[in-house]
Order: C-alpha cells, then sequence, then structure tokens
C-alpha cells in the first residue's frame, strides 16, 4: 500500500469516529438525484449505518423504492473523505430497530445527551429509523500537476477490514 493511500485510510477512520454528519444520495421516481445531509450513527463493525427520518421526506421514500443509497463522510474543513455504497436500505422495527437505538444512545451518552426512548420511533411519532448495508468504500487520492493543482481526484475502493 503506498503512502498517499495509507494516509487517506487513516483520515477515514478518523472521520468514522469523529463525523457526526454526512450526506446522502438517492434517486427520485424520475431518475434525477436527490442529496440530504443526515445524522451519522453507525455500530463499531460498520455492518449498517443508521439514521432517522420521516417517512414523508424524499429520501426517504426513495430509501423504501430502492433501497439504495451512496454516503459521503467528510469534514468541510479538512481533506480527504470516505464514499460508502449502500444496499438494502430501509425502515427499521422490532429487534433491528432496538439494536440500532441502542447504538444511537451510545453514541448520544458520548456527547452528553439523554438517550431516546424507542417511542421516539414508533407509534404516533412522526420519526422513523432508517438502516443501509454499507458493501463498498472509497476513499479519495488527488492527482496533481507540479505546480500541485488538481489534475484528477480519484477514488480507490478500501476493504472494510481497512477501516475497522
Amino acid at each position: 500500500m503506498n503512502q498517499a493511500l495509507a494516509e487517506r485510510i487513516q483520515r477515514a477512520k478518523v472521520l468514522l469516529e469523529t463525523a457526526r454528519h454526512a450526506t446522502m444520495a438517492t434517486v427520485n421516481v424520475d431518475g434525477t438525484p436527490h442529496n440530504t445531509p443526515f445524522f451519522f450513527i453507525h455500530g463499531e463493525k460498520l455492518e449498517y449505518i443508521y439514521w432517522g427520518s420521516h417517512p414523508d421526506a424524499l429520501h426517504s421514500q426513495n430509501i423504501v423504492r430502492t433501497g439504495n443509497v451512496f454516503i459521503v463522510v467528510y469534514d468541510m474543513m479538512e481533506k480527504g473523505g470516505l464514499y460508502i455504497k449502500g444496499t438494502k436500505a430501509h425502515k427499521l422495527s422490532g429487534s433491528e430497530l432496538e439494536k440500532a437505538l441502542e447504538i444511537h444512545n451510545v453514541l448520544r451518552a458520548k456527547e452528553g445527551s439523554k438517550p431516546i426512548d424507542l417511542s421516539y420511533y414508533t407509534g404516533d411519532s412522526p420519526q422513523r429509523m432508517y438502516a443501509t448495508k454499507p458493501t463498498n468504500f472509497w476513499v479519495n487520492i488527488g492527482k496533481k500537476s507540479k505546480e500541485g493543482m488538481m489534475l484528477q481526484d480519484l477514488r480507490v475502493e478500501v476493504n472494510l477490514a481497512d477501516l475497522i
């Protein structure tokens, strides 16, 4: 593994620990793109990525319809990011919801926030929790001219094992 790739993977690991928001791209019925910022929640092994949303939100409707998302985790003040393809995105219920809420509440506790009760995502509440299974991960490496100007932004696929 070359130095630039190793640095980008390390940056992606830091982002997974520190990023609280990411962007999620979905596809509308007419084929146009839709991009949404969201509160970025994941377990330690990155088996699933979670978020809360209203079922009527356009991205929620797109997710239910297609099951696909594309996520970018980044810090606008620092270089590097992590691109994630997710499949089987869906609204959670039962034990899946309970597990996701447990992960969400661990994150909230680390930030000094009170835990969220299961009722926040069930019953008459306007919010639901969703998840996607990450299938592919990429980091970006810039190809620059001898003057230091960006020529090309390359995505390099990395393994989940490299990130956790």
